[in-house]
C-alpha cells in the first residue's frame, strides 16, 4: 500500500498539536523510519495510519482510499490489510504461540484449514515453531516480539506498522527482530517503523523521516539518524 498525507494536522484536546501540516507520500514497497524525540508525534501519525485515530485536518490517504471517509463497516477489512506491531506486545497471556496467532484469523472468519495453514507458515517465518505450544510468559521478550510480529503477518498484510518493535530488545535480539522485517519488505510489503535505535537506523540506511514537535523536519532516502 501507498501512504499519503496532505496537510495533516492532530490536535488533542485542549490544544496540545501532535502533528501540524504534515505532507508526506509512501510509495508501496518502502521501508521507512520514523524518528524523533519523544513526544515529537511518531505515535500519532502511526495511529492515524491504522485508523486508531482520525485527523483534525487533511486528508490520510492509504492504498487510495480517504481514510476520513471510510465507512465504519469497511475499517476491519481495511485493518485485515495492515499489519501492527505496538510497543506493547498485546498477546493474550492465557493463550500459546500457536492460539495468540489462530485468533487474529479466527476473529476475521477465516476457515480453520486456512487458519492453521497460515498459523504454521508465519511461525516457521519468525523462527518459533518449537516455542508454538508455549505460553507469553514462558518466552523471552525477544520471543514475544517475534510472536507479535507473526500476529501481525497472519492476515498478509499489503502494510505492516511498527511502533518502537526493538525498544526493550538487546543488539543481537533488536538484530534478529530487524532480519524479519527486511524479509517481510523483501516480499513487497510497506514498513513503516518508529524508532529510537540509532544503530539500526545508521547501518541499514532506509528512508528516515523525522518529526520535532509534530512537524516533519527532515525526511531523507539513504539517511542517518542524527545529521
Amino acid at each position: 500500500m501507498n501512504i499519503q498525507f496532505s496537510g495533516v494536522s492532530k490536535v488533542f484536546e485542549p490544544d496540545i498539536a501532535a502533528l501540524v501540516d504534515i505532507n508526506l507520500n509512501i510509495e508501496q514497497g518502502e521501508f521507512v523510519y520514523v524518528i524523533g524525540q519523544t513526544g515529537s508525534g511518531k505515535s500519532t501519525l502511526l495511529r492515524l495510519i491504522t485508523r486508531e485515530l482520525l485527523p483534525s485536518k487533511g486528508v490520510v490517504a492509504v492504498g487510495g482510499y480517504d481514510l476520513r471517509r471510510m465507512r465504519k463497516a469497511d475499517i476491519p477489512y481495511y485493518r485485515r490489510d495492515v499489519g501492527l506491531v505496538a510497543q506493547d506486545f498485546k498477546l493474550i497471556p492465557t493463550l500459546t504461540v500457536y492460539e495468540n496467532i489462530a485468533f487474529v484469523m479466527e476473529a476475521m472468519s477465516v476457515p480453520k484449514r486456512l487458519v492453521a495453514e497460515r498459523a504454521k507458515d508465519v511461525i516457521n517465518q519468525v523462527g518459533l515453531w518449537r516455542r508454538r505450544s508455549m505460553r507469553p510468559a514462558q518466552l523471552s521478550g525477544g520471543e514475544q516480539q517475534r510472536v507479535a510480529i507473526a500476529r501481525a503477518l497472519a492476515n498478509s498484510p499489503s502494510l505492516f506498522i511498527a511502533d518502537e518493535p526493538t525498544g526493550n530488545l538487546d543488539f543481537h535480539t533488536a538484530a534478529d527482530v530487524m532480519k524479519i522485517l527486511f524479509a517481510i519488505n523483501a516480499a513487497g510489503v510497506t514498513v513503516v517503523m518508529s524508532t529510537h535505535n540509532q544503530g539500526i537506523v545508521n547501518a541499514s540506511r532506509q528512508r528516515v523521516i523525522e518529526l520535532e514537535g509534530g512537524r516533519l523536519i527532515r525526511d531523507e532516502k539513504g539517511g542517518l539518524y542524527s545529521e
